[in-house]
């Protein structure tokens, strides 16, 4: 007698792992719906990581001719970027002030000595004031010299607490760095003084027009902000391998020309205690 099978049981069109209804786990239809903007936003476990710069400072941070920027705090930057776990396309570069604010902002003033804010890292440049002249005018050899000329700056500070408020009246012009070189090649005024780097790539730039005096003073440091507490540890890391490295001096080399003699060896970085690297 033959016997014939058992029918299998009509299809229900239920997945594997699905519930009673067909209908897949809400823990699973969570993480499916996740996964896509988890995806985009890795890269090496990163999004897009946004640094502020200042420009217009030639040989720090200055428009390049591609149209992106250029100098020795975007190569900082980028190092310490790529420290941070970043590839060079996932860092976008905005002048300050950001709206809203960048994750990193270089160039952060910092005092010459003390630890400074916990919210800066660094720093990586102690530089100072300079002096910015015509090219054929000596008169212009030392900040005394300047009493009697009209100048310009973008931190009177110094000058006033030398010179007195009745000086500042007088002959002192508050604008941009760029635009008191640019009152300077055009005889406005006859002097400059701001940050020794930026003004040395102004007379790099114009080598006809205006020269640095090359006397220093009101030191100052530059570090990089930071605009959450997890990052500060991880951004000191960086500038720590950029120093011992040796990629440091390279880029000072590289950017900074006629000043790099002036800088032999990377400052020392102001620890704060408490602060933790980013994961």
């Amino acid at each position: 007698m033959s016997r014939t099978r058992p029918l299998p049981p009509p299809a229900t069109g239920r997945r594997p792992g699905a519930g009673p209804s067909g209908a897949l786990p809400a823990g699973l239809v969570a993480a499916l719906i996740a996964a896509p903007a988890l995806l985009a936003g890795c890269g090496g476990g990163h999004g897009t990581l946004v640094i502020g710069v200042h420009p217009g400072r030639p040989g720090l941070s200055d428009l390049s001719a591609s149209g992106g920027y250029a100098g020795f705090e975007i190569e900082v930057a980028g190092y310490v970027a790529r420290r941070l776990g970043y590839r060079d396309d996932q860092v976008r570069y905005v002048a300050v002030p950001a709206s809203p604010p960048a994750d990193l902002t270089m160039g952060e003033p910092l005092p010459a000595d003390g630890p400074g804010p916990a919210s800066v890292a660094g720093p990586y440049l102690v530089s100072g004031e300079d002096i910015l002249a015509g090219a054929g005018d000596m008169s212009v050899r030392r900040l005394r010299d300047l009493t009697q000329k009209r100048v310009c700056t973008a931190s009177p500070g110094p000058l006033v607490a030398r010179f007195g408020a009745a000086w500042q009246r007088a002959f002192l012009t508050v604008s941009t760095l760029e635009e008191c070189a640019r009152r300077l090649a055009s005889g406005r005024v006859h002097a400059v003084t701001g940050e020794a780097a930026v003004l040395a790539g102004f007379a790099a730039r114009s080598p006809e027009a205006v020269r640095l005096v090359g006397h220093t003073f009101a030191r100052q440091a530059y570090g990089i902000a930071v605009a959450r507490d997890d990052l500060r540890a991880g951004v000191d890391d960086a500038l720590r391998a950029m120093f011992d490295d040796g990629a440091w001096r390279r880029a000072v080399i590289r950017h900074l020309g006629a000043l790099a003699g002036k800088y032999p060896s990377p400052p020392a970085l102001r620890t704060h205690p408490g602060t933790r690297a980013a994961p």
